[in-house]
Parts: structure tokens; C-alpha cells; sequence
């Protein structure tokens, strides 16, 4: 199963983009699992994640920030072509 996490810092003004975008992302594909996380220290550190939040596609970091949405959609749908 295709699967999107989003590791967010707790409180950060970013953190409400961050859902919102994954609902609409959800609704283009409903097919992924898409998680939203506290990012925690191990994971900063195992990543060297520096800005949040951070999208990873199957472990590695896709995007930081919040990309825009079609941007986004474009690099999934790219994946799942050649993960299929």
C-alpha cells in the first residue's frame, strides 16, 4: 500500500496547512494511507530533518515546507506509476 507520512513539530503554526493538505491529497487518492505525526528527536536526528513539516515517501524525505498541492500530487502519482 502506498503510504505518505507527515511529520509535523507540535504547535508550529504549519501543522493545520499540513492536515488540510493531506485531506485534500486524501481525496485525489484515496487509496494511500496518509499519516500525521509529531516529529520526534530520533527521527530529526535519523533524517537530519532541519525544517517541518516534513513529507516522506516511503522513509525518505519528499518535501519540507508546505508544497503545493499539485506539486505534491504529481510526485505521488509519479511514484505509484513505477511502484505498481
Amino acid at each position: 500500500m502506498a503510504r505518505l507520512d507527515i511529520l509535523v513539530h507540535r504547535g508550529c503554526l504549519s501543522e493545520q496547512s499540513a492536515r488540510t493538505l493531506a485531506q485534500e491529497i486524501q481525496e485525489e487518492l484515496p487509496d494511500w494511507h496518509i499519516d500525521i505525526r509529531a516529529a520526534s528527536k530520533e527521527d530529526c536526528d535519523a533524517l537530519g530533518i532541519l525544517v517541518f513539516p516534513a513529507f516522506l515517501l516511503d522513509g525518505r524525505i519528499l518535501a519540507t515546507g508546505i508544497p503545493r498541492k499539485e506539486w505534491l500530487l504529481a510526485r505521488l502519482k509519479e511514484w505509484e506509476r513505477g511502484n505498481s
